[in-house]
């Protein structure tokens, strides 16, 4: 994929000038669905609380991943936003084939826009149905230990790769902890995001592995299991079991590594700083993906303006530099000193 670039995006006057002039349209509300990325939730979801008025929220009972904000945006009316957060390469999939995914309120739906660190052909699709507004930030992606691993600090490319591989039991015997630098020979293992997730197929792209994943759950005496799902849906959910598999090493989004340590990637600590100079390589670009214009499924130029709006709001400098749910968490686009143009490819410096 070559590097996204931001898109600057023109409402027609004509558009909006009926708009106005229509009280039939204005009492209307547009809707916006946007499904995929869960590791920019917290961002998404006071960007819509920034641009709306008179906001009120609707959480699924199920999922608090998926949510409602209905508002009123000027010169728009009323507007409802819609977010199911279940994964990247879910909303991929979703929007290109055009499948409903289920909102807050109960509707089922066909995404607007799919919000996604990876890119389609990451994932084996075309890149020919989508254009791109983007870069919106750059999510760090991390492994995470358990408590039971303190003497490992550190992965190679080759270690990595390798634990996603054959972590835990597996016909060649016990993968050990001594493997990654300690002295215990009790296996160790990995508790991988799941396919729909972005984190999983970034993560996969940045230490080159293609392999068949070895991912473990636990059974319900608790003990260690080979993940009959593929892997978790969530970053909490990694969390959780790096608690009940202290000798396990999970993958995650940098904003949900929480109070878990982190190990380095071939010597280099995760930081943002070390993000932004290019010495720590585990990140990707997160873009919103929409159906092109003229296709099935393009937004209208209601919704355009809706996802612009968003938009904005998210890549506001201010708002990366400050907001305490962007800090820490995500780099900002003003601060990134490297590029990379392909999922998990070569870092290069920016010319300035």
């Amino acid at each position: 994929m070559k590097e996204p670039k931001i898109v600057k995006c023109i409402v027609t006057g004509l558009a909006l000038t009926g708009f106005a002039l229509n009280p039939s349209l204005r009492a209307q509300t547009t809707e916006v669905f946007f499904a995929g990325a869960n590791a920019s939730q917290t961002v998404l979801y006071t960007a819509a609380s920034n641009i709306l008025g008179g906001i009120t929220a609707t959480i699924s009972a199920t999922n608090s991943t998926v949510r409602d904000y209905s508002g009123t945006i000027a010169g728009l009316g009323n507007v409802t936003i819609h977010f199911s957060l279940l994964g990247g390469i879910q909303g991929l999939q979703d929007l290109a084939n055009q499948n409903t995914e289920t909102t807050a309120g109960g509707s089922n739906l066909t995404p607007t826009v799919a919000v996604s660190s990876a890119s389609p052909g990451a994932v084996g699709l075309s890149a020919a149905p989508f254009s791109i507004l983007g870069p919106t930030l750059v999510v760090p992606y991390a492994f995470i230990k358990g408590s039971g691993l303190s003497s490992v600090s550190n992965l190679t490319q080759r270690q990595a790769a390798y634990l996603e591989g054959a972590a835990g039991t597996n016909s060649a015997g016990a993968l050990p902890i001594s493997f990654f630098g300690g002295t215990n020979t009790e296996p160790i293992y990995l508790v991988a995001r799941n396919t729909a997730s972005a984190v999983r197929t970034e993560i996969d792209a940045n230490i080159a592995f293609t392999g068949t994943i070895s991912t473990w759950t636990t059974n319900s005496l608790g003990v260690p299991v080979p993940d009959p799902s593929g892997g978790q849906s969530s970053g909490s959910n990694v969390r959780a079991l790096l608690k009940a598999i202290p000798t396990a090493i999970g993958t995650v989004a940098a904003s949900d590594i929480s109070t878990d340590t982190t190990l380095s990637y071939e010597g280099v600590p995760y930081s943002i700083t070390n993000v932004e100079n290019g010495s720590y390589p585990l990140w990707g670009y997160e873009n919103y993906y929409l159906i092109s214009s003229g296709g099935n499924g393009a937004p209208s130029p209601a919704q355009y303006q809706v996802i612009t709006n968003l938009f904005s709001a998210v890549t506001n400098a201010d708002f990366q530099t400050t907001s305490p749910v962007f800090v820490g968490n995500f780099a900002p686009l003003s601060g990134l000193q490297v590029t990379r143009s392909t999922d998990g490819g070569p870092i290069t410096l920016i010319n300035n």
